[in-house]
């Protein structure tokens, strides 16, 4: 079976199965050892001390190096965040070298494969499961959005959309910048490993394009969520604005006709009479009902 090899170890491997050697954190001991056993360039060897900057392809004489990046959630912050895998493919072994524990290579610790090939297929689609697992969140997140629509808390499905769309975003960074690699691997492959292996490597590209379009659907579907809620908002505003501009209109013409009456000047025929205050309060009063029934009538209260 492959065996994930510490290189300060001694591993007996089974013959005729592929070597699988997986480091995390490697020591310039280790790295050392992997020069001695296959002869690996010190710039790539120099790439393998830290975690690189950028997904790509290199093929060299003997030996293929690769590099992909997944995504890797969060629960406590709510959020996806860059998780890296290198790869080393000779003819004999496959070298993984990753800088943290990654879930998908411990579900294939025991795993089998004939080939070095095999073996770095079976990884990627085992990562691609992984990352078909992590969208998860994601749906359910979406669908709770979709289900605090019409239950007048616009304000919270708001904030809720924001921390989806946040998390959704930084998923996709992640996942599209894979694409170009392993359209690059699917190109290049058949070179290394033969025509035999395009059928895979297209199989590959597929299932990464199955994982993208999901996360584009959770997108649009989330945009769509954002501009119902958002139209919901506009109306609610629209009603107050309404609401507020007609109490303006019924009040404050009766306020400057309460004012009016209520200079003592010359000329102010409730001037001096003792029912004028019942008269102004009364002649508002009803000013108000008239002006409110015709509002309500035409439906703007």
């Amino acid at each position: 079976m492959a065996t994930a090899l510490d290189l300060n170890r001694k591993v007996q491997t089974v013959p005729e199965k592929a070597l699988w050697i997986d480091l995390q954190n490697p020591a310039q001991e280790d790295l050392a050892a992997l020069k001695t056993k296959f002869g690996f360039h010190n710039v790539i060897l120099r790439e393998l001390e830290v975690p690189s900057v950028r997904a790509r392809l290199e093929i060299y004489e003997n030996y293929l190096f690769f590099i992909y990046n997944f995504p890797l959630y969060n629960p406590f912050e709510q959020t996806c965040r860059r998780a890296e895998i290198d790869f080393l493919i000779t003819p004999t072994a496959l070298i993984t070298v990753h800088y943290e524990p990654l879930p998908p290579l411990a579900d294939m610790q025991n795993f089998s494969a004939a080939t070095p090939f095999d073996l770095l297929y079976s990884i990627l689609l085992g990562i691609f499961r992984f990352e078909e697992r992590q969208l998860h969140h994601i749906r359910e997140k979406v669908e709770s959005v979709g289900d605090g629509l019409f239950t007048d808390k616009e304000k919270e499905v708001l904030r809720q959309i924001s921390f989806v769309k946040r998390d959704s975003s930084e998923y996709r960074v992640i996942v599209r910048a894979g694409e170009n690699v392993l359209h690059s691997l699917r190109e290049r492959g058949p070179a290394v490993w033969g025509e035999g292996s395009r059928v895979y490597l297209n199989d590959l590209v597929a299932e990464h394009s199955k994982i993208v379009s999901q996360i584009e659907d959770y997108r649009e579907t989330l945009n769509d969520f954002e501009r119902t809620n958002s139209q919901l908002m506009y109306s609610k505003t629209t009603e107050v604005m309404k609401r507020l501009t007609a109490f303006s209109f019924l009040t404050f013409p009766f306020m400057l006709i309460a004012a009016i009456f209520a200079m003592q000047v010359e000329g102010n025929p409730l001037s001096g009479r003792p029912e004028g205050f019942w008269i102004i309060v009364g002649a508002i009063v009803i000013g108000i009902i008239t002006l409110s029934i015709f509002f309500k009538r035409r439906d703007w209260l």
